[in-house]
């Protein structure tokens, strides 16, 4: 079964590819044996792929290379690959690029190099179902939506020292010059009385 990235066969011979599909999990048990774990969804798919590349073949290997290592001209990040494989595919992993590390060992006994390299997904459908999805705004338990406004007032019963008293007078004459008629009439009920 061959391997493809952007319609280009992966060359060497050997090649096994396995894939992965991480479950995101959070142990939830403490010091306890339970099994609770909290679920952080599902996570990008890795297809690892190891090959031969026999010794008199090392244009294979530059081929390989330079698939890993090229990148995008214009952002400069690594390039994003169509993957053509019938097992990646069949679990809808069909973007990725290269991840972690490309490994070359030489192998004696079959005269050549055993490669190993990692695809790791590239918006995977579970991720792209979640930028469709509309967020919607948690709902209120009970009470009343807090203005914002409110909450920077001094709050009711509280103590002011004779500094905070004269400041918080000063700020209800002067503080509110450019607010609204309420704070007009206001400002006018205390300019007659002091």
């Amino acid at each position: 079964m061959t391997l493809q990235l952007n319609q280009q066969i992966i060359p060497g011979h050997n090649v096994k590819v396995t894939i992965k599909l991480p479950f995101g999990d959070n142990d939830l048990s403490g010091q306890s044996s339970s099994t609770t774990s909290a679920e952080t969804g599902t996570k990008a798919k890795e297809l690892t792929v190891s090959l031969i590349v026999p010794f008199e073949k090392k244009a294979w290997l530059t081929d390989i290379n330079r698939l890993a290592e090229a990148v995008t001209q214009t952002t400069g990040a690594r390039v994003i690959y169509r993957i053509s494989h019938d097992a990646a595919n069949a679990i809808k992993f069909y973007q990725g690029k290269f991840s972690g590390e490309l490994t070359l060992r030489e192998l004696d006994e079959t005269q050549g190099w055993l490669v190993e390299f990692m695809i790791k997904e590239h918006l995977s459908v579970p991720e792209r179902k979640s930028q469709r999805e509309v967020i919607t705004p948690a709902k209120q338990q009970g009470g009343d939506v807090i203005n914002v406004q409110e909450e920077l007032d001094i709050p009711p019963n509280t103590d002011l020292s004779a500094m905070e008293k004269i400041l918080s007078k000063v700020n209800d004459l002067f503080g509110s010059a450019f607010g609204s008629d309420e704070d007009e009439t206001k400002k006018e009920s205390v300019t007659r009385e002091t």
